[in-house]
């Protein structure tokens, strides 16, 4: 057996498992990433398609937006939406949307969403993960045991294939391996929300020539309605000839005929087209967020904390959210100067923004089936004409949320926090459709063009950054930055003139945390400059540490 040393092992290499490998590259932490699969396993299935605007502003970090943008998704395709009987049948309604080229930057941040899906997506994180020299990938390996010793973690990795087994030392284990998690399950990590939404089936089909018919019309997404309202939606998820078409489904598992799922090809194709079935896989529609987040030198990300539905495109956003909170504090301990409570703010901090980004998606599900049953609705003439434009109009009302929900994507605030100042009854959740930036202890700090290129949030990353908008020397604040040099902490100092970012972040000083939320914020210095540094850097009482994990299921598990 072969022994490796690695500061992080991330077991699982799907979007969460790859953002946690780039963004501890970017930061100059070594990992060792194992998956079962291999490298194009996700992108026969690709699951998501939505790269959120909080994800692209991380790409920007990374500096991969390009690549993202280039992937392979076309541009000049309309990101409209079709509320309609079948792609070639009546429509009900449309949103008209640009294409992805047209797309303006919101005045909120510095980049917008793209369309990107996994089969796109997939391969720009596994060559960014793998641009980072201290990163090792290792693919079709599984994980058979592993033991939290307390003081480090012990893994036993295995070739799929039979090969030589790894014996792998790390000192934190990063659960990324989705919903059917073992590291969460050897961990006891029951959820404590588990709610079965649906049975639903994904298809997947190649039709050139139903590509051709679409032309100019073509939308990226159709949302299809029958008499008994939607049952399903079909997406061009390459943007040229493959589509996926998703049925909602019911509570009971599916046991669909090949002749079934032909039948519902057809029914949402709403005309004569020549297709080829690529495949067809059903899947559990899940409400699910686990009891805790960490558990010793274990912790969960992405799906194997939390599962929802992909009705609105949060899952894997809310993954990538969570990788990058838990890097910087991964690398700060590891630095040194990080304290026990900065890695025990992760489950304080991300748990319950995991459970409200649940929550909305299920919300998002019952608007879309919210649509009253039409009996008319596919007959002719005018009768029909009628039906249609009622309940098009209808179901296009029900879902604006899901389209606009920048409050999900950028409005998190982590209230409770350890490691964060006094929080600020001022500062209400944003409104999943409403969302307007404003500074906010815990919240994300605000976008602002500080030159042509150039926003504030290109300050933030790599430490700590103390912006001053006084308009005064950094004398009052100089006993701050001797605290924060004193113990360690990588703080930058930022001096801004610009009289609308000030307006925005409205007091006269604000910390920002590697990760871009606001540690605390004021008109006047800190008092007490040291006992403010410890807190933001985790060195508070009460935290749990890095005790050894006494669950006889934690010892070994096996895949």
């Amino acid at each position: 057996m072969n022994t490796i040393e690695t500061p992080v092992l991330i077991m699982g290499g799907g979007p969460a498992g790859l953002a946690l490998a780039v963004d501890l590259g970017w930061r100059g932490v070594p990992c060792v990433l194992i998956e079962q699969e291999g490298p194009e396993a996700r992108r026969n299935h690709p699951r998501m398609d939505n790269v959120g605007i909080r994800s692209m502003e991380f790409a920007r970090r990374w500096g991969i937006v390009k690549q993202v943008e280039q992937a392979g998704f076309p541009r000049d395709l309309p990101l409209s939406i079709a509320y309609t009987t079948g792609i070639l049948g009546p429509e009900l309604a449309r949103d008209i949307g640009p294409t992805l080229q047209e797309a303006p930057v919101p005045p909120f941040s510095p980049q917008k969403h793209e369309l990107c899906p996994q089969n796109f997506f997939d391969p720009v994180m596994q060559e960014a993960a793998q641009s980072y020299r201290g990163n090792r990938l290792y693919y079709h390996h599984k994980l058979t045991a592993f033991q939290d010793e307390g003081h480090q973690v012990l893994a036993t990795v295995e070739p799929t294939d039979g090969g030589t087994p790894l014996l792998v030392r790390a000192q934190y284990l990063m659960a990324c391996d989705g919903a059917g998690s073992s590291v969460a399950a050897a961990l006891g990590q029951s959820p404590v929300m588990d709610r079965l939404l649906s049975c639903s089936t994904n298809i997947f089909i190649r039709s050139p020539e139903l590509t051709a018919r679409t032309g100019g019309s073509r939308a990226y997404r159709y949302i299809l309605v029958g008499v008994d309202g939607v049952w399903g939606s079909f997406v061009n998820i390459d943007g040229r000839d493959v589509w996926r078409l998703q049925l909602l489904g019911s509570d009971t598992w599916p046991a669909w005929s090949d002749d079934d799922i032909h039948a519902f090809v057809r029914r949402g194709l709403g005309g004569e087209v020549a297709y080829e079935l690529l495949s067809w896989v059903p899947w559990a529609r899940r409400e699910r967020v686990a009891d805790r987040f960490r558990v010793g030198r274990c912790f969960l990300v992405g799906d194997s904390a939390h599962q929802m539905s992909p009705t609105g495109g949060y899952g894997m956003n809310t993954g990538i959210a969570e990788a990058v909170d838990l890097s910087w504090k991964i690398a700060a301990v590891l630095d040194g100067w990080g304290g026990p409570a900065l890695l025990d703010s992760y489950e304080a901090e991300r748990r319950p923004v995991a459970a409200r980004n649940v929550k909305q998606g299920s919300e998002n599900l019952s608007a879309m089936r919210s649509a009253p049953s039409e009996p008319r609705l596919l007959e002719p003439g005018e009768v029909g004409n009628i039906a249609r434009a009622k309940v098009g109009q209808w179901v296009r009302a029900a879902m604006q949320r899901e389209w606009r929900s920048y409050g999900i994507h950028l409005g998190a605030i982590y209230r409770g926090s350890p490691i964060t100042a006094a929080e600020e009854a001022d500062c209400p959740e944003q409104d999943v459709a409403q969302f307007a930036q404003r500074a906010c202890v815990g919240g994300r700090a605000p976008h602002i063009w500080l030159a042509e290129g150039q926003s504030t949030l290109d300050l933030f990353g790599r430490g700590f950054v103390l912006l001053d908008f006084s308009g005064h020397s950094a004398e009052p604040v100089a006993p701050l930055i001797k605290a924060a040099e004193i113990a360690g902490v990588p703080l930058a100092y930022q001096a801004i003139t610009n009289d609308e970012a000030a307006r925005l972040f409205e007091t006269s000083y604000v910390l920002v945390r590697p990760d871009g939320h606001i540690a605390w914020r004021s008109d006047a210095p800190p008092e007490n400059p040291g006992k403010l540094i410890d807190r933001v850097r985790g060195v508070a009482s009460g935290a749990t540490g890095d005790r050894p994990v006494h669950l006889e299921t934690a010892k070994t598990t096996t895949t």
